[in-house]
């Protein structure tokens, strides 16, 4: 028999937050990559990791993507647009939170970066929806890093077998899985509450 779940974890690009700046990336770089190539070189940046697991600052992560895509912009103007793109949420994001049977420990783990995680919990106070909170840019790893969960698991005192987790992104989820945790691919608040009630969670 399973041990019982007590661990809710979960992605926040993609299944809270709407991912947007691929049109903004595409006009910038004038056509020169289709939006899957824009998006796989974006998964392959160095500038990325380093800026998504707090290794450089918001000034130095901007001149070097800018130098990665040959982008046409300046370092405020393309701070000025990064920062924006996190701005838009699901529909229905909280009252799926708020409507969670009771019991569970929740908690996000998500790539993400200090301009980013900033903007979400300054407009959207995207933290208070969970128990615990493990941006990237503080855990200095990320998603698919075995490092990135296993920190996760070690600081709550959950295992792998107690944990539902919740992403977006088909590598994330395998990683997951290999740790012997519960892992789901859900894309957005809809695909999610579904999961959820599947799963007897709503």
């Amino acid at each position: 028999m399973n041990p019982p779940v007590k661990l809710l974890l979960f992605d926040i690009g993609g299944v809270f937050i709407q991912l947007s700046g691929v049109d903004q990336m595409l006009e910038w770089t004038k056509g020169l990559h289709t939006e899957t190539e824009l998006w796989n070189l974006w998964l392959h940046s160095e500038a990325v990791k380093a800026f998504e697991t707090g290794r450089i600052p918001p000034d130095d992560f901007a001149a070097e993507l800018i130098r990665e895509f040959s982008l046409p912009v300046s370092v405020p103007t393309f701070l000025a647009a990064f920062t924006s793109w996190t701005t838009r949420p699901f529909p229905g994001f909280r009252d799926l939170m708020a409507g969670l049977n009771g019991g569970y420990l929740t908690a996000s783990l998500s790539n993400t970066n200090e301009l980013h995680w900033g903007n979400l919990c300054e407009t959207l106070h995207i933290d208070t929806l969970f128990h615990h909170n493990f941006p990237s840019h503080e855990l200095g790893c990320m998603k698919p890093d075995k490092a990135s969960f296993c920190h996760v698991l070690s600081t709550l005192g959950i295992a792998p077998e107690e944990t539902l987790f919740f992403d977006d992104t088909p590598i994330n989820i395998d990683a997951a899985r290999a740790l012997g945790i519960h892992a789901h691919r859900v894309c957005g608040v809809d695909h999610l509450h579904q999961t959820l009630k599947e799963l007897d969670i709503l």
